[in-house]
């Protein structure tokens, strides 16, 4: 289709181009036919005017002489220019050399010889030279510098749809094809890509880091690019976060903070390492993100693993969270331990209210401030905060439940409580 267009493009070009050279021949013999009956309506004039008497038979003559030779004139300024464009239309279009009249060397422009043939042929070519030659050097312009393989690339964003088992003849047709693109043309990111997206789905994870590093080295900081990046090297080193990887994760929550998947597998390699207080804290950042089911349920399991390995850090609270009637749409619940009446929290939770009713833990693992933390604390109240604005401070139309002061500094096990929510009145 493409072609097709082209085509017809170049067809359309060459037509306006080359309309002068056809045109010019007939708008020559349509000028000298009109040139000719003027000059016979002329001298239908002066006959007139012989007759009744006013011009003498000399003056006649004179005047019929001069009218002869403007005519002459104009007819070969006009031939001079249609000759070599339209050769086929007769030597000049005018009848009356035709007839053998012989031109007068009067009738020539002074001061100007007249243009030789080679010289007329050469101006009135042109046009149909230009013609034939634009649609040329647009193609070759276009295979020079364009991308004439860019339509059979057309779709290719729909490798990151593909089944590799559903799919299999149609992913190694892609991964044929987005190779050889990018081994003709190895600056194109787009390609390199699509073409680590579809190594990715394969399983080839050595291949898809190389790919995804190649396309983040022509795109520079890329927060898409560098997220498969990350994932691509993490599975090539075997579940492990390599020197380069940790960089790339650090890069990515520098512009996102609670990034999901960098916090998971950030999480995954404190647990590996046995850090299972640092694995609790970052599993819990990764779960204040609105999730699907299955990715918030692998979450959690990260979390009570981390949790049963860790025990309890004391003091703590275990809330368990209800809501009389659903929470307003995409809003955010805060799980909040503080000095009572207020002041800089010793612990915050954060999640998706949607998610209620839910049970969570407060202690140090999830410190607002490392050099705060819960088990500092001599007494506390527990606030939770359904709030429309996403920010842990109050706002009016907030949801907010309130404990009593609780005296936390000799607990000597978990402290449970029940915060029932509902609409304020």
């Amino acid at each position: 289709m493409f072609w097709l267009w082209a085509a017809l493009l170049g067809l359309a070009a060459a037509m306006f181009a080359a309309a002068p050279f056809f045109l010019a021949g007939r708008r020559g013999t349509e000028r000298a036919s009109t040139l000719r009956a003027l000059y016979r309506q002329r001298l239908d004039e002066l006959d007139d005017e012989a007759r009744s008497g006013v011009l003498e038979a000399g003056e006649r003559q004179a005047m019929e002489a001069e009218l002869g030779r403007a005519l002459l004139t104009d007819v070969d300024v006009e031939a001079s220019a249609s000759d070599a464009a339209a050769p086929w239309a007769g030597a000049s279009g005018n009848p009356d050399r035709e007839a053998g009249q012989p031109q007068d060397s009067a009738s020539a422009p002074s001061g100007q010889p007249p243009a030789s043939l080679g010289q007329r042929l050469v101006e009135n070519w042109a046009p149909l030279l230009a013609a034939l030659c634009a649609p040329l050097a647009a193609i070759a312009l276009y295979f020079g510098i364009g991308e004439p393989d860019a339509p059979m690339l057309a779709g290719a964003s729909q490798v990151m749809r593909l089944d590799p088992a559903e799919d299999r003849i149609e992913l190694d047709r892609w991964r044929a094809r987005l190779g050889e693109r990018v081994r003709q043309r190895p600056n194109d990111a787009g390609s390199w890509f699509l073409l680590g997206q579809i190594y990715l789905t394969d399983g080839d994870h050595a291949a898809a880091a190389a790919a995804f590093e190649h396309a983040h080295a022509l795109t520079g900081e890329d927060p898409g690019i560098d997220l498969y990046w990350l994932q691509a090297r993490y599975l090539a080193a075997g579940g492990r976060l390599d020197e380069g990887a940790a960089v790339i994760a650090e890069r990515i929550l520098a512009r996102t903070p609670n990034q999901p998947m960098v916090l998971e597998l950030l999480g995954l390699e404190a647990f590996r390492r046995g850090d299972y207080r640092e694995a609790v804290t970052l599993f819990n950042r990764a779960l204040s993100n609105p999730l699907e089911p299955l990715s918030r349920r692998v979450l959690l399991t990260g979390l009570e693993q981390a949790r049963a390995r860790l025990g309890d850090l004391l003091p703590a609270i275990d809330v368990a969270v209800t809501a009389m009637s659903p929470p307003p749409e995409n809003a955010t619940l805060f799980v909040i331990a503080r000095p009572p009446g207020g002041g800089m929290p010793y612990a915050v939770l954060r999640r998706p209210a949607a998610q209620l009713p839910d049970t969570f833990r407060l202690d140090d693992a999830v410190s607002m401030n490392p050099a705060l933390p819960l088990s500092m604390a001599e007494r506390i109240e527990v606030v939770v905060r359904v709030s429309r604005a996403g920010t842990a401070a109050a706002h009016p139309g907030d949801w907010q439940w309130r404990s009593e002061p609780l005296s936390v500094a000799d607990a000597t096990a978990p402290i449970a409580l029940r915060a029932e929510l509902q609409p304020p009145l």
